[in-house]
């Protein structure tokens, strides 16, 4: 009789241990990875939105009479508009509602969208739709990952937040191949109609997939704070993309930085003095929200630093086309997509500390080893060294996500979405800026003797950039050679410049998190 109580008390083998729902409807939890496709799906559509057209720009500048200017308002102003606005649209997803606040933005997106690929017929009228694409996505990119967080119960919810990670870390590359393909069957215009319609199958599936959660506080929306966080992000971030072109001393670049810090140092102030505020700047005495804010920052600085210089070096260096270009970066995008899943499993055995630590230092080991690419390089170079540092990025890029959510209450997920998004963001415009910077300066610098052989616009085109040298060398007859090769070891030695100073930022960076990330797992949250 003993023996049959004690088997009768032995779990069947198909019995599991019930999943503490943490209070998710179980409607909601047993639907929850439909949800999250349509989540990242929608957050695909806006990262697609920010890194598509740069390889679109010369059909775009010959159709529209594009000057210089509008070109780079066309592409900067979206994701200038989308950064500065990401903490108060954080906000009001938290208190009205998150898939309310992300629907919207859908909506306002696609109004963009089809304004840009059926009606702009000035680069005026493109700018606009383009700062009506930057307000929709500003409002979707953090409430999908604020429903990530009240969507899954802590035990799931690191898995989720690295797929959305992954999707969020390669949208950059995939907006170059999608771009690509497009460009090479159809006018620039399909690419707003591609955005449009992946907002739309967005929009639907959200509808059915998602739910509505908010700030159970129902904690007023600091609309003040919001003001002040929008001006100072929109001031650094334009003056961080423009000093590189336009220079430190450009008085909008001036007016830009001064404004943005002082419209920071008040945003502080006023965060400290309200009761409700847009960041709870209390969060960064937490080692672990702050050390995690920097660490997506510095590996979004490295990831947009590197990839803006990829497509020319591809196309420029290993003489590829657009088109192969934007498929040969497919295999370069595999670690990212088949790691980040697992990320998860390594920093339940090695801890988050280790994992990120260890990521950041691979991460510095590539761009170490990018130092020492030349013009003779071939795919294979470039295939190794950047498997390495997408390895080493998803390491780093997952558990950060994963412990800046964990600091902050879920209730507030808006804000923790908002910071998240943010440090790409800054990341993302302080990696184009600094290496980009560094690698013209050495180009500058390297070409001038050959450049000053000659005079008049043949000089001027030899120093402006590496495309338009090559363009110019081919017209030099039996100078051809001679040129060209000098262009290409120029532009290679800036590019083994930013790389050193890529990886002495990011080495740094893995210092800083192995020493002051916590050891120990916290008793609140599963990634540490």
């Amino acid at each position: 009789m003993l023996r049959k109580l004690r088997m009768s008390k032995k779990k069947s083998p198909k019995e599991k241990t019930p999943v503490d729902l943490e209070g998710i409807d179980p409607q909601v939890y047993a639907r929850r990875w439909w949800t999250l496709v349509a989540l990242c799906l929608t957050l695909l559509g806006v990262m697609l939105a920010n890194s598509s057209l740069n390889m679109a720009l010369p059909l775009m500048a010959t159709d529209l009479k594009l000057g210089q200017l509008e070109m780079t308002w066309v592409v900067n102003v979206y994701t200038l508009v989308f950064a500065s606005l990401l903490f108060m649209a954080g906000a009001i997803g938290d208190r009205y509602g998150r898939k309310l606040a992300m629907q919207i933005g859908l909506g306002v997106f696609t109004v963009g969208s089809l304004y840009a690929g059926f009606i702009a017929q000035t680069g005026t009228e493109l700018i606009i739709a383009r700062v009506v694409m930057g307000i929709g996505g500003a409002f979707v990119m953090p409430t999908t990952l604020s429903i990530i967080n009240n969507t899954f119960p802590k035990g799931e919810r690191a898995r989720a937040v690295a797929i959305w990670g992954a999707v969020a870390g390669i949208g950059m590359m995939i907006g170059s191949i999608v771009s690509g393909i497009l460009l090479e069957y159809f006018t620039w215009h399909s690419l707003f109609y591609f955005s449009a319609a992946i907002a739309v199958i967005g929009l639907v599936a959200n509808h059915i997939l998602s739910h509505e959660s908010k700030d159970e506080e129902e904690a007023p929306v600091d609309w003040l704070g919001g003001v002040f966080s929008a001006l100072g992000i929109f001031g650094i971030v334009y003056a961080v993309t423009e000093a590189p072109s336009k220079g430190l001393g450009e008085m909008g670049v001036l007016i830009g930085l001064i404004g943005g810090l002082i419209a920071l140092v008040l945003f502080v102030l006023w965060q400290l003095r309200i009761k409700s505020p847009t960041l709870d700047m209390k969060l960064f005495k937490n080692r672990a929200f702050s050390i995690s804010s920097l660490t997506l920052t510095l590996t979004f600085l490295a990831m947009s630093g590197v990839f803006f210089s990829m497509s020319q070096l591809m196309q420029l260096i290993l003489g590829y086309t657009a088109l192969e270009s934007s498929l040969l970066m497919v295999p370069l995008m595999l670690p990212m997509m088949f790691l980040s899943p697992f990320i998860p499993n390594i920093v339940k055995k090695f801890g988050a500390r280790n994992t990120i630590a260890v990521g950041l230092f691979l991460t510095a080991v590539a761009f170490v080893l990018m130092s020492f690419w030349t013009k003779d390089m071939n795919y294979w170079n470039l295939f190794s060294v950047m498997i390495i540092m997408m390895l080493g990025i998803s390491a780093a890029m997952t558990p950060g996500t994963n412990i800046l959510m964990a600091s902050v209450p879920r209730n507030r997920s808006g804000m923790g979405s908002a910071m998240n998004d943010t440090t790409r963001e800054l990341g993302g415009a302080l990696g184009v800026a600094v290496l980009g910077a560094v690698l013209s300066s050495v180009y500058e610098k390297n070409i001038a003797e050959t450049a000053s052989a000659f005079s008049g616009a043949v000089k001027d085109g030899l120093e402006s950039s590496l495309a338009v040298a090559l363009q110019v060398a081919g017209q030099l007859g039996p100078l051809t050679d001679t040129v060209t090769i000098a262009a290409k070891d120029a532009w290679m030695d800036g590019l083994s410049t930013a790389s050193l100073v890529a990886a002495g930022i990011i080495f740094t960076c893995s210092i800083i998190a192995f020493v002051g990330l916590p050891k120990h797992q916290d008793k609140d949250s599963d990634t540490l």
